[in-house]
């Protein structure tokens, strides 16, 4: 009995035409796979592109916002600068008005606390000096004697001595005054053209006469 292949005759072993088909879709695998590759490559390719252009686009944000600083760190820098100026004025300001001696507060005054028959013949006043402030933890030395006026002295004349000591008392109950002490006295003439010439010191304080 002989055997019969049932087979079409293109798809028998054997047939070129089989061979064909087989190489035709090896062919269409390799080219699907190079252009699915392809594909691959130009979206790396686009999206390489689109990352590096945004990074430039930051780095030059960055670098705006950095110039944009550095001439805004110039700007405060010159503010504050103006501003030590001006508070190193103001406080060479104060200190000269705090120096000041307030002549017109100073004879005001005088001529309100002086009393009758006393009269003033001199007078010499020298503005305080301001003194700072002891470092902390620094102890102030302890005066070994007593307190010397200085800045202020008057010289007059008086009918008395009690004349006088009524001139140191009135002196002494002005609020810029302090230590007001009698350097010298000495009566002269005779009779009732008899005085006392006077000499008194005294501290003038900080407050300049204001």
């Amino acid at each position: 009995m002989r055997a019969v292949n049932l087979l079409p005759e293109n798809a028998r072993p054997g047939n070129r035409w089989l061979a064909v088909g087989r190489e035709a879709s090896a062919r269409r695998i390799l080219s699907g796979a190079g252009i699915a590759a392809a594909v691959l490559a130009l979206a790396f390719a686009g999206l390489f592109v689109q990352q590096r252009s945004v990074v430039d686009d930051r780095r030059t944000a960055l670098h705006d916002v950095e110039t944009k600083l550095v001439a805004a760190q110039a700007r405060a820098a010159a503010v504050q600068q103006a501003r030590a100026a001006s508070a190193a004025r103001l406080a060479a300001f104060r200190t000269v008005v705090a120096q000041r001696l307030a002549w017109e507060v100073v004879l005001r005054d005088l001529s309100r606390v002086l009393p009758s028959n006393a009269w003033l013949q001199s007078l010499n006043a020298t503005s305080p000096t301001l003194t700072t402030v002891a470092a902390a933890g620094t102890a102030a030395p302890v005066a070994a004697v007593a307190t010397v006026p200085t800045g202020f002295l008057v010289a007059g004349f008086a009918d008395s001595q009690k004349r006088v000591a009524e001139v140191l008392d009135r002196l002494a109950l002005l609020p810029w005054l302090s230590d007001v002490t009698l350097q010298s006295s000495t009566r002269s003439g005779s009779g009732s053209t008899s005085s006392v010439q006077f000499t008194i010191g005294a501290t003038l304080g900080s407050t300049g006469g204001r």
